[in-house]
């Protein structure tokens, strides 16, 4: 079985959501290889299409939003990209006000990470239930891998997919979202509380689910 395909309990007990048509604009090269090693594997059909789009200015949480706005105000992106679902990829450690950016992305699905996208990454190797620096969170990723880890690097992006367990990192996001949950907290109005924290295994499970059953 790959590494990007749930085990068969797992793929039947999870509900299936047709993905459809989707883009997601990401902040920064990681998260974009991240996504794109799915994507590429995700079969592309009139049914399915996965767009991922990268803001590529030195940027932070509202850079990709005013980016990915400016990016549908273009006619010729909003008539093509009108009926898909839109994502947002970014992480809550800038600026300092990612709260009124949170509130101001409705029109989107937001995928965010709490501190940063490598809490996430760091989820397919150990459970991340405590609050880490981003020094720590990278000493630990560096320790899961052959060398020292490195942002923005497709083969390490990509060594973390196959040699990490995402049903691992899917399980472990969502059991913080539960305690968030049951703590009263939400994004739209604790997103710096919730820290560690992501909902990027929303999508990222979905994705499994496509791969697993087109195999």
């Amino acid at each position: 079985m790959g590494r990007t395909q749930l085990s068969p309990q797992r793929l039947s007990a999870t509900k299936k959501v047709n993905i459809g048509h989707v883009i997601i604009f990401c902040e920064g090269k990681t998260e974009k290889y991240y996504f794109d090693y799915f994507a590429g594997i995700i079969k592309k059909n009139k049914y399915t299409d996965v767009e991922v789009i990268l803001e590529t200015a030195n940027g932070n949480a509202r850079t990709v939003l005013n980016y990915a706005n400016e990016f549908m105000a273009d006619e010729e992106h909003n008539r093509k990209f009108s009926a898909y679902g839109k994502y947002l990829v970014f992480d809550c450690d800038d600026p300092p006000d990612v709260q009124a950016v949170v509130l101001a992305a409705g029109g989107y699905e937001l995928l965010v990470s709490n501190y940063l996208f490598e809490t996430w990454l760091l989820m397919h190797f150990e459970d991340v239930e405590e609050r880490l620096s981003k020094r720590e969170i990278y000493r630990r990723l560096s320790a899961h891998l052959h060398n020292s880890y490195s942002k923005g690097h497709r083969g390490k992006t990509r060594e973390i997919v196959q040699n990490g367990n995402i049903e691992k990192a899917i399980d472990n996001a969502r059991a913080l979202e539960k305690r968030y949950i049951a703590e009263g907290k939400s994004i739209l109005a604790d997103v710096k509380e919730m820290n560690p924290f992501t909902r990027v295994y929303e999508l990222i499970e979905q994705f499994m689910v496509e791969i697993s059953e087109d195999q």
